[in-house]
């Protein structure tokens, strides 16, 4: 161009969009690199921010537990994508025997592989079987599981490659004795019961696939190994190893219908669940076998779920639902399966029942006796005021034991023996006892009995 001739005018694009004369007429345009970094690129076009927090899901859930430890309850899930790279999730569950919480979150990499961790807290009430009789006790349990997924592209039969690493742990609760009374023509025993509570500790692992037989349903297939521990009082264990097995089947059907079914086994019981949803409606049957010793569990819920992001769920094909979006909002949205339901307890059986107190019925002269945990206590026929003396093997006592509070008392006109506070004599060995009681009409009376040493 010759210089001093006038600058030609920049040509509007054909699509109608602005122009920007350059910076430097003359200058030639540079090209800007392409740059990404999480949700924020620079490219060509500039500066550009996307993001997928937006997407969210949330369900509840209705219904009702029977067998061990039944009763209502309700269940919340709720899903949220943080960006391309992270989802986070929580399961909530509040019942009358039963609550749960339960994070979830999902890291992803690429489109394609994506590390799960997943932590929870379980509280559930059941009902054991001590040697005093059966009765109900809450036990809390904390959880943990590590995963990685593989998938696949759309379309083809293989849809994911996966493997975990998970444990459990119930924590020791702390469990009442109980009096147990046993009685003879001519004796009467009163025991105690420690009722110990012998805490679970559950380790395993698996590896899986998904495939998809056909274009409206999944199939999922695990198998790993479990342990289950049990530590007793006595110092002694017991350890249940076995293989574990899973198999979950997804199938829409037309009509926005679809089934899903679930069956696992392993150490810690074998869990079997059968459902149908119809849009955003679901009705799940489920059966729970616990551990072995424990009474199965049976549960029916009914839910509902919707998405967060303002739009109105819609029915789509199991292939939609297969898309990376939905994918992690899946992992994240579910409760794991591999994590145990119920807590892992059960009744240490080597905490036996010891004697109290043994008392002659010809040597009651009408009298009653009862007894708590820590004592044995003797309904005189005329109200008892106070003890005046107390022998022990023959020789005169202070009516002290070794912590400072006395060994008989009288409380609410009846006699209290403190067995527990006696000086041991050791196993098999008797002290006997002989206790002067001042009573209401001011007469004495003499109540003897022999300390059982254990």
């Amino acid at each position: 161009m010759p210089v001093g001739a006038p600058q030609a005018a920049p040509q509007a694009p054909a699509d109608g969009s602005p122009t920007m004369p350059d910076r430097r007429p003359g200058q030639s345009r540079q090209t800007r690199p392409n740059i990404q970094a999480g949700d924020l690129s620079l490219n060509e076009s500039g500066a550009q921010y996307r993001s997928e927090s937006r997407d969210a899901r949330v369900g509840a859930r209705f219904g009702r537990d029977w067998g061990g430890g039944g009763g209502s309850r309700i269940d919340i899930d709720y899903a949220r994508l943080l960006g391309d790279t992270w989802a986070v999730g929580a399961n909530a569950s509040a019942g009358t025997e039963r609550q749960e919480l339960m994070l979830n979150g999902l890291y992803s990499p690429s489109k394609d592989l994506h590390f799960g961790l997943s932590l929870g807290w379980l509280r559930d009430t059941d009902t054991y079987q001590f040697h005093s009789g059966p009765d109900d006790v809450e036990v809390d349990q904390a959880s943990a599981l590590l995963r990685v997924i593989k998938r696949f592209d759309e379309g083809s039969w293989l849809t994911q490659l996966n493997a975990s690493a998970y444990l459990a742990r119930a924590r020791k609760p702390d469990v009442g004795d109980a009096v147990m009374v046993e009685e003879t023509p001519t004796l009467i025993r009163f025991l105690v019961d420690p009722r110990e509570i012998a805490p679970g500790r559950l380790q395993g692992f698996n590896v899986g696939m998904g495939v998809a037989p056909w274009a409206n349903a999944e199939l999922k297939l695990t198998l790993g190994r479990e342990t289950l521990r049990y530590r007793f009082q006595d110092g002694s264990g017991e350890k249940d190893s076995r293989a574990t097995t899973g198999l979950a089947y997804t199938h829409a059907l037309p009509g926005c219908w679809q089934l899903e079914g679930q069956a696992n086994s392993g150490a810690s019981g074998d869990r079997l669940s059968f459902g149908v949803r119809h849009g955003k409606w679901n009705l799940a049957l489920a059966r729970d076998g616990g551990a072995p010793g424990m009474k199965a569990r049976t549960s029916l819920m009914v839910g509902l779920e919707a998405p967060l992001d303002g739009r109105s769920p819609r029915c789509s094909t199991l292939s939609q639902r297969q898309t990376a979006t939905v994918r992690r909002l899946d992992e994240v949205f579910q409760r794991p399966r591999e994590l145990p339901t119920r807590v892992l307890a059960k009744v240490d059986l080597t905490a036996v029942p010891v004697l109290l107190a043994s008392l002659d019925k010809s040597s009651l002269g009408g009298s009653t006796v009862s007894a708590t945990p820590d004592a044995l206590i003797i309904k005189l026929p005329v109200p008892a005021v106070a003890v005046a003396q107390v022998d022990l093997n023959g020789a005169p006592s202070t009516n002290l034991g070794s912590d400072g509070r006395p060994l008989i008392w009288v409380q609410d006109g009846s006699l209290y023996l403190g067995i527990r506070r006696f000086p041991n004599p050791g196993a098999g060995a008797t002290t006997p006892v002989s206790v002067v009681v001042v009573m209401s009409d001011a007469s004495l009376t003499l109540v003897n009995f022999n300390a059982v040493g254990y």
